[in-house]
């Protein structure tokens, strides 16, 4: 009975965790970027009759009819989602170009190792590492150059399943979902510049267009950083578990806990 009341509670802090991914790095994202393309084709009058969601919702309004407030807000709301799950896989494209060019702050995997070898010591680490197949991309297996993602990701990837099986008090879902949250308002953000050009002429919208601009690149620079950490930090939880288990394993522990439990006696 326990154990299906804790299914039940992860259950339901997963939904809840997802329903506020989608609220606030999806429908949120697009939403605005729905205002912004809205306020852009009135102002440069790319419609001859007004085509702003204000217009519409006046005229849903003037209709006095269940169905088509219905239908304008399922509609709105499809149309927002649509454009957020856009936004964010082009974010996601641009920021894993700015991996696979290396630009800063992205680290090779290598290097990612190297520093991990560093803290933790070169024993301690591949003394795990050796167990398993995936981590050969590290050295860049000639015969594993051909996968059509980036060595990292597999690692990643396979770091945080295992985790999530074998681990999941260690596991970086949070670094994940606070990823997957800010990363699709970098596109709104760099299209609000031309919303500024627009709105408020001269200089003064310029300037402030540029610094939109900035701010997107600065976001993205944030987000890649944090696909590096979370890459590091998966690998880092990984082998703590493996660490920790075998801690408790080994025979001096079992025979430290053994000459325990005869004191107590």
């Amino acid at each position: 009975m326990e154990a299906i009341i804790k299914e039940t509670q992860s259950l339901i802090g997963a939904l809840g965790t997802y329903a506020r991914l989608v609220i606030v790095g999806v429908w949120f994202p697009g939403f605005l970027i729905l205002c912004e393309l809205s306020y852009i084709a009135n102002v440069t009058h790319l419609y001859s009759e007004d085509v702003s969601l204000l217009y519409l919702a006046r005229r849903v309004k003037e209709l006095d009819s269940g169905v088509a407030t219905t239908f304008m807000v399922v509609f709105i709301l499809a149309v927002s989602i649509a454009l957020g799950y856009v936004a964010r896989d082009v974010a996601f494209a641009l920021s894993d170009l700015w991996l696979r060019r290396k630009w800063p702050p992205a680290r090779e995997l290598s290097k990612i190792f190297d520093q991990i070898r560093y803290v933790y010591g070169t024993d301690a680490v591949d003394g795990i590492l050796r167990h398993h197949r995936v981590f050969r991309l590290v050295d860049s297996d000639p015969d594993l150059q051909t996968l059509p993602r980036a060595p990292d990701s597999y690692v990643r990837e396979f770091c945080k399943q295992w985790l999530r099986l074998r681990a999941p008090m260690l596991n970086t879902e949070g670094l994940e979902i606070e990823i997957n949250m800010v990363i699709g308002l970098a596109i709104p953000v760099a299209l609000s510049s031309v919303v500024f050009i627009l709105t408020i002429k001269g200089i003064v919208g310029i300037g402030i267009a540029i610094i939109s601009i900035l701010a997107a690149i600065l976001m993205m620079y944030r987000i890649t950083w944090a696909r590096d950490l979370e890459t590091e930090q998966a690998i880092v939880n990984f082998l703590f578990a493996h660490w920790e288990s075998s801690a408790i394993l080994s025979p001096d522990n079992r025979a430290d806990n053994q000459s325990v439990e005869r004191s107590g006696d």
